[in-house]
C-alpha cells in the first residue's frame, strides 16, 4: 500500500528542499505554512496540467459528457458543434465519440474563448468539434492527497518548493535558481519514465494484435476485422 502523502507532509517535503524549519500544522499561522497554503493550489494544477499530454496522470484522467451552448454565428462553417468547458477540468487531452473503445482515435476539436462580460472566465472557454453527442478525455484537479502516486507527490513537493522560494529565501537568489533546476530535472525523469510505460503498453498491444491476426481468417483482415488499438495497423477505421 501506498502511503498517504497528506497536505502536511507534502508541505514539509516543499519546505525541506528549501532549508527552512517544517511545520506542525498547515493550518498553523507561520511564515512557512502561510506560503506553503498561498501557493498550494497553484502548484498542484500546475503539475497535473505540466505532465505530458500522452501520459497524464491516471488518478487526475476522466472522461466527461460534454453539455452542448449556443453555437457563436461567427463559427458557422468552421465547426459543427459548440460544447462548454467542464467546470471540473483543467486541460482537455481529446474527444471522443460516446460508447466508443478505450482506444478509439481522438477526433479534432479547439478551445476558443467567447467573450461575455457578465460570465465567469470558465464559462467564457468553449470547445468546438463535429460530433454529437460528445464526450472528453480530461485531466480535473484533484485535491484528495491520498490517491497521489509517490511520483506526483515529489514532483508536487518540488513545484510548491519553487514557489515559496521566493519569499522565504529573498536573499538567496542561486539557491531559489537551485530549486527551480531541481523540478526541471525531476520533471524530465518522470517524463521518460512515463514514456517507457507508455511503450510498454504500445508493444503489448501491437503483439496482442498480431497474435490475433494469426489467428484470424485472412478475409476477415482484409475487411478490417481487427480489434481497434491505437495502432494504425489495426484500427478499422484506417484498413478500410
Amino acid at each position: 500500500m501506498p502511503l498517504e502523502p497528506g497536505k502536511l507532509a507534502i508541505f514539509n517535503m516543499a519546505l525541506g528542499f528549501i532549508g527552512t524549519r517544517t511545520i506542525a500544522s498547515p493550518n498553523e499561522e507561520t511564515l512557512e505554512a502561510v506560503q506553503c497554503q498561498l501557493f498550494w493550489d497553484r502548484a498542484r494544477r500546475s503539475v497535473l496540467c505540466d505532465y505530458p499530454r500522452d501520459h497524464p496522470w491516471p488518478f487526475a484522467w476522466q472522461r466527461i459528457q460534454l453539455a452542448q451552448r449556443v453555437f457563436p454565428e461567427v463559427y458557422d462553417g468552421v465547426w459543427k458543434y459548440c460544447y462548454g468547458w467542464p467546470n471540473e477540468a483543467l486541460r482537455i487531452i481529446a474527444i471522443h465519440n460516446p460508447g466508443k473503445g478505450r482506444h478509439d482515435r481522438t477526433l479534432p476539436f479547439v478551445v476558443r474563448n467567447i467573450e461575455n462580460s457578465s460570465a465567469p472566465i470558465v464559462a467564457n472557454q468553449a470547445i468546438f468539434c463535429d460530433i454529437s453527442p460528445a464526450q472528453a478525455e480530461c485531466i480535473v484537479d484533484v485535491v484528495d492527497e491520498r490517491v497521489y502516486d509517490p511520483l506526483f507527490t515529489q514532483l508536487v513537493a518540488r513545484k510548491l518548493a519553487s514557489y515559496i522560494a521566493i519569499p522565504l529565501l529573498k536573499n538567496n537568489q542561486n539557491k531559489v535558481q537551485e530549486i527551480e533546476q531541481l523540478y526541471d530535472v525531476a520533471f524530465q525523469k518522470a517524463n521518460e519514465q512515463a514514456v517507457q510505460e507508455n511503450l510498454k503498453e504500445d508493444l503489448k498491444q501491437m503483439d496482442d494484435g498480431r497474435r490475433w491476426a494469426d489467428n484470424h481468417d485472412p478475409w476477415l483482415l482484409a475487411r478490417g476485422g481487427l480489434p481497434p488499438t491505437r495502432w494504425p495497423l489495426y484500427n478499422v477505421e484506417e484498413t478500410e
